[in-house]
């Protein structure tokens, strides 16, 4: 969990992250639909959850932009972590779900193993399924929810107490002419990041 702390008095967003940090609910978010068909198909061919596939494009990606890694600490610090992982809801067959915690790593296949590890220990435990590791700060706080297309999302969220992790979740895919859309939530501190960095993450997501 390596991080560095950034110099705010020289931080060129050094007047955004003070005036947005000052607001009741500094978080913004932004929805849209984004082409997974490649991801799609190679799910398909290899026999594998689209689920799995998916999030790790989408964490590789969130990994190569730096405002994604920014969190705030202390209420007027704030550090960028080296690497963010991912804490994802896993629903169980009771209709309960849990939180979990999957380890990014590059190599896709060994992402997927320990990450269908992780989805047992949820799917086998009660409650909310709570770790040491699903608080981390240097995380994604992600949802899939694949029983519809969504528009517009709403998160629950503790902004008195500071939080500053971004929530991403995406909604159930659109076969429009054969590309499959997924809907896609973003939902960021507005002082650590604007709509220009989540442009530039939606661009790379329909990067290989």
């Amino acid at each position: 969990m390596t991080k560095t702390k950034l110099d705010i008095e020289s931080w060129n967003r050094k007047e955004h992250f003070r005036f947005f940090s000052s607001l009741d609910d500094p978080f913004f978010g932004i929805t849209t639909n984004v082409d997974f068909t490649d991801i799609y198909h190679e799910a398909q061919r290899d026999a594998q959850s689209f689920f799995l596939y998916s999030l790790h494009h989408i964490l590789t990606k969130v990994n190569e932009i730096d405002e994604f890694k920014l969190r705030v600490e202390g209420g007027d610090s704030v550090v960028r972590y080296d690497t963010i992982h991912v804490s994802p809801t896993i629903g169980r067959e009771d209709g309960t779900f849990g939180f979990g915690f999957f380890e990014y790593l590059p190599n896709r296949d060994e992402f997927i193993t320990q990450a269908t590890h992780e989805i047992a220990r949820v799917k086998n435990s009660a409650g909310l399924s709570f770790s040491e590791d699903t608080g981390r700060d240097d995380v994604i706080r992600y949802s899939s929810i694949p029983w519809f297309a969504f528009t517009e999302m709403k998160h629950a969220g503790s902004f008195k107490n500071g939080d500053s992790v971004p929530r991403i979740s995406t909604g159930k895919l659109i076969d429009t002419n054969g590309k499959m859309l997924l809907p896609i939530s973003i939902c960021a501190h507005h002082g650590l990041m604007d709509g220009r960095h989540v442009a530039r993450f939606l661009h790379k997501l329909s990067e290989p």
